[in-house]
């Protein structure tokens, strides 16, 4: 990759590398601690915070995880075989033991402020171990090979620069959700302590055939934790499950989250968004925007996240039932609270407005025709009524206040109501809506 910046590199020999030995008997060799599970890929190390890979014209590359903590590739290059590893927290991973010289390499890189210095052994046999540390994770890369000092500070370099630490515009890649609804269980560093969590979902069915599910946590050193939801039982009796991941919403904080996300019966979804503190699971709330109380959960189903922003689909009843999408923030105030992004509407998702046949007699239900003069904000126009006979297609609503809609001219414009929370009666301009349309479609 082409840099504008150069890289510093100093090559300090500390004293003769042949010169003493430390301390030990046993040949060099990269030591593999079980349990060792071998992975396709470094899209697997991610859930340990980690993203390392072979580097480029590399040959013979596999990886794998050890002890649920350790990232490894073996790879080989120019004919040398390497062993590179990375790890959360700081220490020796490498697992190499046995005789080296007393003299050290020292590879040292910076770039504005930032830097790392990279520590190079050679044991007797002649093969070199390096290890070095930068933004709290780990490295080492051992090869049994009597490569030069110019080989292993060459490809250290190289990997340094290959994890982004040479460009600041380079950033490590976001953690990819981690769908396990088949396998109901997965491990990951839920709450940044350097080590891997287990979460299960478990699934038990009552006399009646009803489903109840709960969230339960293990730590490395066997706690379980299970979530707590109180009075609020009903959360966790989702018939359905759908969505079941571990995300990212703040790569900053140190934290993953839960999620599990379904359906109780006749399309009524529910999201719960879960964080492990290390002493608890915490379910995220949302703020009603109707009643301004705030709930544990988010009503609808989970479409996905993005730059912490979570996008949520649900039937929305306005002016009838229809399917939408809305996008929730996470609250900046630190508070697991979530809330509709600010000046977005529920969108209608069903792909009605783009499609010819809504406005065909046979596809009434996705239309809707005026019966009577209809009080309207047509966008640059104004003010207005529409008249009796008129058909018109609900595109977005903020749920609460006003509905988007659009005309079968492509003409475009807004709709004011009032809901009455008391007996759910909607109003526009004082009459209730049922007075101004043919048909209003609601489900349930």
């Amino acid at each position: 990759m082409k840099r504008k910046v150069a890289l510093t590199l100093a090559l300090l020999l500390a004293a003769a590398l042949a010169a003493g030995c430390a301390a030990g008997e046993d040949k060099p060799s990269a030591q593999l601690p079980n349990p060792v599970e071998e992975v396709n890929g470094p899209e697997a190390f991610l859930p340990l915070g980690t993203a390392i890979d072979a580097p480029q014209n590399a040959e013979d590359v596999s990886y794998a995880i050890i002890s649920d903590t350790v990232a490894q590739v073996e790879f080989t290059l120019d004919g040398n075989g390497y062993t590179y590893r990375a790890a959360k927290g700081e220490g020796d991973i490498s697992g190499v033991s046995g005789l080296f010289n007393v003299g050290t390499l020292n590879v040292n890189w910076e770039f504005e402020g930032k830097g790392v210095s990279a520590v190079v052994k050679t044991a007797e046999t002649g093969g070199r171990l390096a290890t070095w540390e930068e933004a709290g994770i780990s490295y080492s890369l051992w090869t049994e090979s009597a490569v030069s000092d110019d080989v292993i500070s060459s490809l250290v370099l190289k990997l340094v620069v290959q994890q982004g630490l040479a460009d600041p515009e380079d950033t490590p890649a976001p953690f990819a959700p981690v769908d396990f609804l088949e396998a109901r269980t997965a491990q990951a560093d839920l709450n940044g302590d350097g080590a891997l969590e287990t979460v299960n979902l478990v699934t038990t069915t009552d006399e009646y055939g009803w489903e109840h599910n709960t969230l339960n946590v293990t730590t490395a050193d066997g706690t379980v934790y299970e979530l707590q939801v109180g009075e609020e039982a009903w959360l966790l009796e989702i018939q359905w499950v759908t969505v079941l991941q571990l995300i990212d919403l703040d790569p900053d904080d140190g934290m993953l989250e839960v999620v599990l996300s379904g359906d109780y019966a006749s399309s009524d979804y529910i999201t719960l968004i879960c964080r492990f503190d290390g002493t608890q699971i915490l379910i995220a709330g949302s703020e009603d925007l109707i009643s301004g109380e705030t709930y544990s959960g988010i009503y609808g189903e989970f479409e996905g996240a993005e730059n912490g922003i979570v996008t949520i689909s649900d039937a929305v009843d306005v002016l009838g039932t229809w399917w939408g999408t809305r996008r929730y923030a996470l609250s900046t105030e630190g508070a697991f609270v979530f809330s509709p992004v600010e000046g977005e509407l529920w969108q209608r998702a069903d792909g009605a407005a783009e499609d010819p046949q809504t406005w065909a007699d046979e596809e009434f239900g996705r239309a809707l025709r005026t019966k009577a003069e209809l009080p309207v904000t047509l966008d640059g126009e104004g003010e207005t009524v529409l008249p009796a006979g008129t058909k018109l297609l609900i595109t977005a609503s903020d749920n609460s206040s006003i509905a988007r809609f659009v005309l079968e001219d492509g003409r475009t414009g807004t709709i004011a109501f009032v809901r009455d929370t008391t007996d759910w009666v909607t109003r526009i301009n004082g009459i209730e809506e049922s007075e101004y349309f043919e048909v209003l479609p609601y489900a349930g």
